[in-house]
Order: C-alpha cells, then structure tokens, then sequence
C-alpha cells in the first residue's frame, strides 16, 4: 500500500527531534503491513506560514506524480489544500489537540480544522473531549493517543537515581511555546519554596536528544505540566515509563492516563498553590512502582497503536472515498 503522508512536524537534519514520533509511527505500521510511505512536510513553524499555502498548490501535484491508495494528514490545518483540491484516494487525519482544541491564540487554526474535517474519510483524535467537537463536523472519529516504545524509555537494567542534595522538577517543553504555560511552572516553584522545599531545581526538557530526554527523567524526581491545553502528551507517557512521578493540570486524556498509577497526581485547575501542594508530597512520597503499573495500559504502546492503524489503513483501503 502507497501512502502520502502529510504533517507540518517531521524530523529534519537542523531539527532531528522535530515531530519524532510521527516518524516512528509510520515505522511501527510498516513492521505490521506492507506500506510505503512518502512524507510531504509543511514547515510552517521554521519556514514561515506561507508553506501552507504553497502546500495548496504542490500536494496535488505530489499525489498525482504516484499511484498512492491515501493520504494520512497529521494536524488539522496541514489539510488545507483539501479546501481547493479533493482526490479520489481515502483521506485520513490525525488531529494533535491545538488544531481543534480552542485556548486563545489558535483560534483560526482551529476553524480551518473544522472546514477541513468533512473532506476526510476518517479523524484519528487523541481524547475524549477532542471526539466530541470533531463529532459534530465528522461522524468517523476514533482516539487513538500516539503511542510511545516504552523498550527505549526504560530504566537500564539494576538501575537507581543518585543520591543528590537537590529535587530536580522538570519542564516538559520549552518555555518559549506560550500553551507550555511557563509563567504557571515558576510560580509553582516560588510556591513551593514557600511551603518549604528550598532543595529544588528545575530543567526544560528541550533542545534535547531522545537518549538526553530520557536520561534526565531517569534521574528527575517530578515531572510538572502546567500546559493551558493539551491532546495526549507523549511527554507524560515516556516519563512514566521512565518510572517519574507526574503532577499535572487537568488538560488532555491526562486523568485517563495517570488513573490508577501511584504517586502521580491530576490538580483540579490551575491553582499554583494546589499544584504546589501534590508536587511537594511527590517529592516525600514513598518510591511507587509507575513503570510497572504504566505498563498495563497498553493502548499507549506504539506496538498497539501500529496495529489499530494498520487495519484500518487495510479495512478501508478498497471501500468508497467521500
């Protein structure tokens, strides 16, 4: 089976971790199904947004130069050229949480996504509450969260954090991208050192190697997401199969993911002090296995995930297009 895959986050040789689990998901289906794919990126975040619209005019020339059977479109306003062009091959989508998830400063990606979302054939969405809005545009909606190798984040074998005189809470992300929330993580950690904890230091889990990200989780003592919004953070899920305890604002399928795993814990808004408060009794909690329990839920494995989009890359490949 030949497909197309367009994404505006795929990694390049200036940003090799840019949108490296869309790669290796591509690479857990061909371990499943004969698949080839090809990759048409939209650089819009490092070459400007007028790649998406020069996008309009050369996917239907890329599509037509190859017999492809679909074309698999990975954030919603990556799909823009299906406004102006619509080819006879299926059309599926994976939405990622800020293209249809409205927070402030996205709100026209989010109306271009849901333009776009009746020209597919399927949408692939990451949580509950991105079904329901997509529901009301498409009926075809199935959440599959991006899946994670947890055979690469894994302790080594006998391994144990070292003793150090500092906790160190990790940023998940850069401070730069605005719905990361940053300001809300200082003011955690000023918190904090009020009720206390004067031994803590944080680091920003960017500009990293994925052997760099998983290293420092390994000998990290919290991971803290302060995120205004969120789809299934794959940031969440390497930390846990690092063994990290998780505190976190309730954005994305966060509660579902971390329901029923020890030591790690959901607030109920974005109340530094509350934040403060779960962070502080992570840090003096007793060791919890979070691995282990994490283990279980293997819907966010990338084998499992491979899978489920392997069949329906098969089931839908000689049924009617829209």
């Amino acid at each position: 089976m030949k497909i197309l895959v367009v994404t505006n986050m795929y990694p390049t040789p200036n940003y090799p971790t840019f949108g490296i689990f869309i790669k290796e998901q591509i690479e857990d289906v061909q371990k499943e199904m004969d698949l080839e794919a090809d990759i048409y990126l939209i650089d819009g975040t490092h070459r400007g947004k007028l790649e998406y619209l020069k996008s309009i005019f050369t996917i239907p020339f890329k599509l037509a130069s190859k017999n492809y059977e679909a074309v698999h479109i990975h954030y919603g306003i990556s799909g823009v050229f299906l406004l102006f062009f619509k080819p006879k091959i299926k059309k599926f989508m994976t939405l990622h949480g800020c293209d249809i998830q409205s927070w402030g400063s996205n709100s026209w990606h989010v109306w271009i996504t849901k333009k776009i979302l009746r020209k597919v054939d399927l949408v692939y969405v990451q949580n509950q509450n991105m079904k329901k809005v997509v529901e009301k545009f498409n009926a075809n909606v199935e959440i599959v969260p991006c899946g994670i190798n947890p055979s690469f984040f894994a302790p080594p074998l006998n391994f144990s954090k070292n003793r150090k005189e500092e906790f160190l809470i990790l940023f998940p992300g850069s401070p730069g991208i605005e719905v990361k929330n940053f300001p809300l993580f200082l003011e955690v950690m000023d918190s904090l050192k009020k009720l206390g904890v004067k031994n803590i230091k944080y680091q920003c889990l960017e500009k990293m190697s994925r052997e760099q990200v998983r290293d420092t989780m390994l000998n990290s003592d919290c991971l803290l997401m302060t995120s205004i919004s969120e789809g299934s953070p794959q940031v969440i899920k390497e930390a846990l199969y690092c063994d990290l305890p998780i505190v976190s604002v309730p954005v994305g399928d966060v509660h579902e993911m971390l329901a029923g795993i020890p030591n790690c814990k959901v607030a109920s808004s974005h109340n530094q002090e509350e934040l403060a408060l779960l962070v502080k009794s992570t840090l003096f909690g007793d060791y919890a296995p979070i691995r282990e329990t994490f283990l279980k839920k293997i819907q966010y494995t990338s084998h499992h995930v491979a899978k489920r989009l392997a069949h329906w890359y098969s089931e839908l490949r000689t049924a009617p297009s829209i």
